[in-house]
């Protein structure tokens, strides 16, 4: 039996919570739009914002909020990389929200004395975009690569005796490759020079100085879907209940829909089925990011997931049905049932990143070229993730079209996760844990933020409810972010 919150206080009525809802959404609309998504402010803030104005149309039935969401989405689809013209890092301007900076690889390319390119020192993010390179000369033509990151406390990286040699045994890129650590998450790529080259060319020799990064730009799947997530809703919402939809937001639909099917195809090489089809998304292994060639995280390709469940319900397109239903099928797999509640990891269990990798002595055959190895994270997901996960598994089981995959009784014990795993009282205080285990450490304020986006699971499990309302009344407050208008339209509508 489900664990039942003790309620306290008077519960808000829907006027005042449709009311917070209108607070939080002034305080967002009167900061600037993003202008591109560089850092990420269009796929993880915009996006939930799309998301808020959905729900609260659907519950509301007010036209406002449509109109709102258009307006979003129109400001949106002008900052795609084909709009602005901007490249990705293979030199491609394509229908997507690129991304650089903080999620990226960032390169230092050191010259040799002409002038021509001799050397890539590659590094892995977090903060890699502040990262400076240093060549200092050493005796006897070598020379000493100095890698040194902003933030406080990550060591330097220090090479030393190097040299360009194609065949020597100092050989800059090798020595790297040799003492790499996963910590460090610096590799160095020898650039073919001018003839004839070698130690032997005085001129095949690093310039001294001191080098700024270049972070690469990469339409990253996870952000593309949580900015088309919304927008595809938004033409099911035209479908299924074109009541709501005014006209001249109805007229565009279509080209919403175009842009959402261009920006999907962007991602296709990425897709893959298992033997026991189970789908799920992987980066590329050119791509300059940190877990290259790897799978995604489980939110991940369920932010592409739950795109893919909008087209299936609108188009009916058997090739979206199936990888919808994959992609379910990988979700339900990941999900581990004991004492009434779910429990699964932030990187999926078959995956390269939750198991480890060592290197295997050929930057070629590793698993990354940007990280020959990396240790286990076997870590279970957090609670803010958690809200595309759970999403995910609500629409797919609300959604007729799809092949069954999870069942009313799944459902039941999502909601036993949180209230068993994620909502606990500490010295009779309601609190949410940062993770799903239900032995993980207590959230931050930002965390305990985020409890109305799971207020929906009291379809199964009425305790979500009082148990969402605790914390809510006691929680310490925050300045507000795109996410917190989600977790408050869902209030609204579930509270």
């Amino acid at each position: 039996m489900l664990w039942t919150a003790r309620r306290r206080g008077t519960p808000p009525t829907a006027s005042r919570r449709r009311a917070r809802f209108e607070e939080i959404d002034a305080e967002l609309a009167g900061r600037p739009s993003p202008e591109h998504n560089e850092a990420g402010a269009v796929g993880w803030g915009s996006s939930w914002r799309m998301q808020s104005y959905l729900v609260m149309a659907e519950i509301t039935g007010d036209p406002e909020y449509v109109h709102r969401l258009a307006r979003t989405v129109d400001l949106v689809l002008g900052v795609r990389d084909s709009v602005r013209g901007v490249p990705d890092f293979r030199g491609r301007v394509l229908p997507v929200w690129g991304s650089s900076g903080r999620f990226t690889v960032a390169t230092a390319t050191v010259p040799d004395l002409r002038g021509a390119p001799a050397l890539e020192v590659r590094i892995c993010p977090p903060h890699a975009f502040r990262a400076t390179v240093t060549v200092t000369p050493d005796v006897e033509d070598t020379f000493t690569l100095a890698v040194r990151r902003a933030e406080p406390g990550r060591p330097e990286t220090v090479l030393t005796g190097l040299d360009l040699d194609p065949a020597g045994a100092r050989r800059a890129d090798r020595i790297a490759y040799q003492q790499y650590t996963w910590q460090d998450g610096t590799t160095v790529r020898l650039l073919p020079g001018p003839e004839p080259a070698g130690a032997a060319d005085p001129a095949r020799r690093l310039r001294p100085g001191s080098y700024r990064v270049q972070p690469a730009r990469v339409g990253l799947a996870a952000q593309t879907g949580m900015i088309t997530f919304p927008i595809a809703g938004l033409a099911r919402l035209a479908r299924e209940r074109p009541d709501l939809v005014p006209a001249g937001v109805a007229a565009r639909v279509d080209d919403y829909l175009a842009a959402v099917h261009e920006a999907l195809d962007v991602h296709d090489e990425q897709w893959r089925l298992s033997a026991e089809g189970e789908g799920y998304y992987t980066w590329l292994p050119d791509e300059p990011v940190s877990f290259a060639g790897a799978e995604l995280p489980t939110n991940e390709f369920l932010a592409v997931g739950r795109t893919l469940i909008q087209l299936a319900a609108v188009t009916g397109d058997r090739g979206y049905v199936d990888r919808a239903a994959a992609v379910a099928r990988t979700l339900r797999r990941q999900l581990r049932a004991e004492d009434g509640a779910f429990s699964w990891p932030y990187w999926p269990s078959f995956g390269h990143v939750h198991r480890g990798w060592q290197p295997t002595g050929d930057p070629e055959t590793d698993v990354s070229r940007y990280r020959p190895g990396y240790r286990a994270v076997p870590r279970p997901e957090d609670v803010t993730h958690a809200l595309i996960d759970i999403d995910f598994a609500r629409l797919y089981h609300a959604t007729p079209a799809l092949p069954r995959v999870f069942t009313d009784d799944d459902m039941r014990l999502l909601a036993g996760t949180f209230v068993r795993n994620v909502y606990r009282r500490r010295w009779g205080r309601p609190e949410l844990r940062r993770d799903v285990s239900g032995i993980g450490p207590t959230g931050d304020a930002r965390h305990q933020s985020h409890a109305g986006g799971w207020i929906f699971l009291r379809q199964w499990a009425d305790p979500v409810a009082g148990a969402v309302a605790e914390v809510e009344r006691v929680r310490t407050p925050v300045a507000p972010q795109d996410v917190n208008a989600y977790c408050a339209a869902l209030l609204a509508r579930w509270g």
